[in-house]
């Protein structure tokens, strides 16, 4: 058996191994549950997906292929994000702002109900 990919979690070795299972390509996880004891660190570099010798050219298009569907994905989530923050601070702005004033305000009555007496 040959590491076809490297994953970041066994949620992305599970992904890839359902891939190469719909392409009909064999295939293994080594290392998902070695995560559990690393404790609060993150792990990397522990879960692989092996397969055969003979699959691996045809598992590489296939992995391949679903990190570029991943990526290409991904570009317009983040411009969603971007603008989802940019809107979320104006609504911020729209309600502090009012009062923050407003505390001003009673700042300033307070002030000059202490003072001017």
């Amino acid at each position: 058996m040959i590491t076809i990919y490297q994953a970041n979690s066994s949620i992305d070795a599970k992904l890839i191994q359902d891939q190469l299972g719909f392409a009909d390509i064999p295939s293994h996880i080594m290392g998902d549950l070695l995560q559990g004891g690393v404790g609060e660190l993150q792990p990397q570099g522990l879960v692989k997906v092996m397969v055969d010798e003979e699959d691996f050219e045809k598992a590489r298009e296939v992995v391949e292929r679903w990190e570029g569907e991943i990526k290409s994905s991904e570009k317009p989530n983040h411009l969603k994000q971007k603008m989802m923050k940019s809107s979320f601070s104006k609504i911020l702005a729209l309600i502090y702002v009012p009062i923050f004033i407003v505390g001003l305000y009673l700042l300033y009555l307070v002030i000059r109900y202490w003072f001017i007496r």
